[in-house]
């Protein structure tokens, strides 16, 4: 509306400017002074519409293809069943099928460990989660016009069951393999504790499967150092074609501890790679003891016993301050609990022997006690009940900590003020009140000599955990936080300045992961500092030696290639004493070499429940010939309003130029110049 009116302005300005300059006072009224005046009229009109730049909407409809994804799996266990050449030539016939590229806007990707777009398909990869490109698919592709084709083999080692996942899109599974089923026995699955202590028992249990129409009887073992440990014979038939072995074992030294579990081999058994499953366990000589001291009654105390117990090298003591009748020595950390004046003498005990503490109020905490009986912080606080939200700061230097989305967890609450330190504080989350960031801490941690604490403003963090579950479907997440926290805090070791992490287990051309933490003197993160680590077994005679990169304040290595055996492992850093030694394993066993045929069960009860369909390699033509005729995908028009700016019809300033040309050569021509 407004540049209409800019436009009839423009009309009228130019209709001005060619009367005054031609027509105004002017007693010759010739024809030519007509024209001359015509001439001009256009030419500032047309100058006055290019700076008022007006659009013209134009409406454009195109027809949108619905999008096929083809979802291939490269992983290793494609090339060991010979199914690579079959992969690719399917592959390549739906890149060369004119129809099927004509009807959809096909995508293509592989999978194995993690999704990703197709490049080219080497089959070197040494998992496969089969749910991985379900539940990314359907992030990515809303609409139910969006088949889904999935080209594997049906063996899924890592990720949820693949009949469990869900999606808007019909699934296509091409099965590329045998499916027969020969006769097989195997451990399927073994849950055992990554940590036990010295002569406890440590409680296993192993899923032994028997596919085949026999009755049949099999010993079943566990080895330590080729010492047998355990063993049972199990009895098998095709009714009875799984066994649940619950047993214990009693470590009986300390240090990482490696077994194997082992089901006897089949007469003429074509897989035996299956049969053997090799676990490790860290046994420990005593506990960490975590005493909570609290006053009330809440659901926080409850999370943190289980978020810290999760590791099993701790213990976790709640005790109501009212009944506490022990030595808070005892423990390598005390948790006070929304402290009030019942814990002045608990408080002052932690005071004069150093001990560590960490510090959790809320709205029922006495801060006015709280503020009398420590000097480390004071709170000028308020009645009015806050909200806070945590801000992760990358920066934080006293240990290694990842961002778990702390952005998007659930407010805590806290009452409302100001908290000043007399001490230095390194921040872990800081608050957020509604949209505003601030510099206030919500959790922080400090060092005083050979007394280590921590402080976290705010009650209801069992939220937290519970929005880490729903996301992660896993507690792991959330509880490696706490645990590193704990961990921090717990530690008797104040001058480990050097941590490293590495698992203990590795099967053959996985990649062998290294991180590492080194802190300065005034337990600051260190970056400038060079760290290194070495390798060795006496066995393979193998020997290597690599530096660590800096990633994210983390000092990262990786071996490739790493042949199998036991290796010794030692982390240096330039020019300092510190150092860290330890061991792993190696093993000759790849997971992806286990199957020897294809597993089709899981896919089709994914297909029915999708509305698709299960084809094998064999009939792959029919496949596609499904999806050429198959009515429920279909073009569909959009219409869209092109807006084009006057300003870029670059003929209009041609125009210009021409008018005013036209003009001056008319003018020199009856001498008007």
């Amino acid at each position: 509306m407004i540049k209409t009116m800019f436009i009839v302005l423009a009309v009228l300005l130019a209709l001005i400017v060619a009367f005054f300059q031609y027509l105004y006072k002017n007693k010759e009224k010739s024809q030519l002074k007509y024209w001359l005046s015509f001439l001009r009229f256009l030419s500032v009109f047309t100058i006055l519409l290019l700076l008022i730049n007006p659009s013209i909407n134009k409406t454009e409809i195109e027809n949108v293809k619905p999008n096929l994804i083809v979802a291939v799996d490269n992983s290793k266990s494609i090339k060991y069943s010979s199914g690579d050449k079959s992969v690719l030539n399917f592959v390549e016939k739906l890149k060369n099928d004119k129809l099927l590229n004509d009807k959809y806007k096909v995508e293509y990707f592989s999978f194995g460990n993690n999704v990703s777009p197709l490049d080219s398909l080497k089959f070197n990869e040494n998992q496969t989660n089969i749910s991985a490109p379900i539940q990314e698919f359907s992030k990515l592709y809303k609409k139910s016009n969006n088949p889904i084709i999935i080209v594997t083999d049906g063996n899924q080692t890592i990720g949820n069951n693949v009949e469990f996942n869900t999606s808007k899109s019909p699934v296509f599974p091409l099965i590329i393999g045998d499916t027969t089923q020969f006769e097989d026995v195997f451990i399927g699955q073994l849950n055992v504790n990554k940590y036990t202590y010295i002569n406890n028992k440590l409680p296993v249990e192993v899923f032994i499967n028997y596919t085949g129409n026999k009755r049949i009887t099999k010993q079943f073992s566990v080895y330590n150092k080729n010492n047998k440990v355990f063993s049972k014979n199990l009895i098998f038939s095709k009714d009875d074609n799984v066994k649940i072995e619950s047993f214990f074992l009693s470590p009986k030294e300390k240090g990482i501890q490696y077994f194997t579990a082992s089901i006897e081999n089949l007469e003429d058994e074509l897989n035996t790679l299956n049969n053997k499953k090799n676990f490790s366990v860290n046994v420990i000589e005593e506990t960490s003891k975590i005493l909570v001291l609290t006053s009330i009654i809440h659901p926080d105390l409850g999370m943190l016993k289980k978020a810290i117990e999760s590791n099993k090298q701790r213990s976790v003591f709640i005790e109501n301050i009212n009944n506490f009748k022990g030595n808070v020595s005892d423990y390598q950390l005390v948790i006070l609990y929304q402290p009030t004046s019942l814990f002045k003498s608990v408080m002052r005990n932690i005071s004069d022997k150093n001990l560590n503490y960490f510090v959790i109020t809320g709205l029922s905490t006495d801060w006015n006690f709280l503020n009398s009986i420590q000097q480390n912080f004071k709170k000028s606080n308020t009645s009015q009940f806050e909200n806070y939200r945590p801000v992760y700061n990358s920066n934080f230097p006293s240990f290694l900590v990842e961002d778990i989305d702390f952005l998007n967890f659930p407010p805590i609450e806290d009452v409302f003020g100001t908290v000043n330190f007399s001490i230095p504080i390194n921040t872990l989350l800081f608050q957020k009140i509604g949209p505003i960031t601030t510099e206030e801490t919500m959790l922080g941690t400090f060092q005083n000599d050979n007394q280590r604490g921590a402080f976290l403003f705010g009650e209801n963090i069992w939220r937290w955990r519970m929005r880490s579950f729903v996301k992660n479907n896993s507690f792991e997440v959330f509880d490696g936080f706490i645990s590193n926290v704990i961990q921090y805090l717990s530690s008797n070791l104040r001058n480990e300045r050097l941590s490293v992490t590495v698992n203990n287990l590795f099967y053959a051309n996985e990649m062998v992961n290294f991180s590492a933490s080194y802190l300065d003197e005034n337990y600051q993160f260190n970056t400038k500092s060079k760290l290194w680590v070495s390798i060795s077994s006496k066995e393979n005679n193998y020997i290597k030696k690599i530096p660590f990169s800096l990633s994210n304040n983390q000092y990262k290595a990786e071996f490739s290639n790493i042949p199998a055996g036991e290796y010794y492992y030692t982390v240096t850093v330039d020019n300092q004493a510190s150092k860290s030694s330890g061991s792993f394993k190696v093993l000759q066993f790849e997971i992806e070499q286990q199957f020897k045929n294809a597993n089709d069960l899981s896919l089709k009860k994914l297909a029915t429940k999708t509305n698709g369909e299960v084809f094998y390699e064999q009939n792959s033509e029919n496949l596609i010939t499904l999806l050429q005729s198959d009515p429920r995908f279909k073009s569909v028009q959009s219409s869209k309003v092109i807006e084009s700016p006057l300003i870029d019809w670059k003929w209009l300033l041609g125009i210009v130029v021409l008018i005013l040309s036209i003009e001056w050569f008319i003018r020199k021509y009856f001498g008007k110049i």
